[in-house]
C-alpha cells in the first residue's frame, strides 16, 4: 500500500457480526451490507461505524475541486474515505437513520462516502447508497434500485393515537422524498409514483440518468460516468 493509499485508508481490524446473521462484514475501513437492515446485526454494525468515526482524523469537509474522473483516483485528496458495498433488500427504516446520521457526523468530519451497489439496493438499500457522497456513488451494471415507501405498523389503539400514527406515517414519507429530492436527479412527480408503486426496479443505465449514483462499473473494470 502505498503512501497515499494509506493516509486515504482507515485501518481497523476485521469485524463480523456476532448476531451470526451475516448480514454486514466490517473490514479495514470499509463496510459491506449483504442482507436486511435488521435491528440486531444492524445495532452491532452502528457500533463499529461509531468506532470508525472515533479513529478518523479531522480534515476539512470534501468539496470537490473541478471534475471528478474517476471515484478511485484519490490523487491531491488527503480526505479519509470509507467505502460502504451494498446487497440489500432493505429492512428496518430506524436503522438506516442511526447509519445515515452517523455517516452524516463523518462528513462533518471531512470523510468521503464511497457507495457501491453490488446487486441490489432496495428501499433502505437505495437510500443509503443515494447518500454516498457525490461523485462517488458507484454501480455494478447488473445492479438494481428498488425504491419504495415501505411500511408502517398502525398499532393504535384508539382514535387519538391513530391520528398521530398517520401523522407519523406522513412525516416519514416526507422525509423519503426529500432525500430523493436532495440526492438525486428524480423529478418530484417520478419520486412520488416510485414510493407508491411496488416492485419497480431501475436498472443501472437508469440510475445513472436519474443521478441515482455517479459511476457504473462494468466488464474489465469499465467506468461509465454521468454526464454533469
Amino acid at each position: 500500500m502505498n503512501e497515499q493509499s494509506s493516509a486515504n485508508s482507515i485501518q481497523l481490524s476485521q469485524q463480523v457480526n456476532e448476531s451470526r446473521q451475516l448480514n454486514y462484514v466490517s473490514l479495514n475501513g470499509s463496510i459491506y451490507i449483504l442482507g436486511d437492515f435488521d435491528r440486531k446485526s444492524m445495532n452491532e454494525l452502528i457500533g463499529h461505524i461509531s468506532n470508525m468515526i472515533q479513529e478518523l482524523p479531522i480534515t476539512p469537509k470534501y468539496t470537490a475541486k473541478g471534475t471528478i474522473t474517476s471515484p478511485y483516483d484519490t490523487t491531491g485528496i488527503k480526505n479519509p474515505i470509507i467505502d460502504i458495498y451494498i446487497d440489500s433488500n432493505g429492512g428496518d427504516t430506524n436503522m438506516l437513520r442511526d447509519i445515515s446520521a452517523l455517516l452524516n457526523i463523518a462528513k462533518s468530519r471531512g470523510a468521503i462516502i464511497r457507495t457501491t451497489v453490488l446487486s441490489r439496493a432496495y428501499s433502505c438499500g437505495s437510500m443509503l447508497a443515494i447518500q454516498g457522497t457525490p461523485g462517488f456513488r458507484i454501480m455494478s451494471t447488473d445492479a438494481t434500485h428498488m425504491i419504495h415507501f415501505g411500511s408502517i405498523n398502525m398499532l393504535a389503539q384508539s382514535e387519538q393515537m391513530l391520528d398521530h400514527l398517520a401523522a407519523h406515517n406522513k412525516e416519514i414519507k416526507k422525509q423519503t422524498h426529500s432525500k430523493y429530492a436532495i440526492y438525486t436527479k428524480l423529478p418530484k412527480k417520478e419520486i412520488q409514483r416510485l414510493t407508491t408503486t411496488e416492485g419497480e426496479f431501475l436498472n443501472a443505465q437508469k440510475c445513472l440518468e436519474y443521478g441515482l449514483c455517479d459511476w457504473l462499473i462494468g466488464e474489465n473494470g469499465v467506468l461509465t460516468g454521468r454526464t454533469r
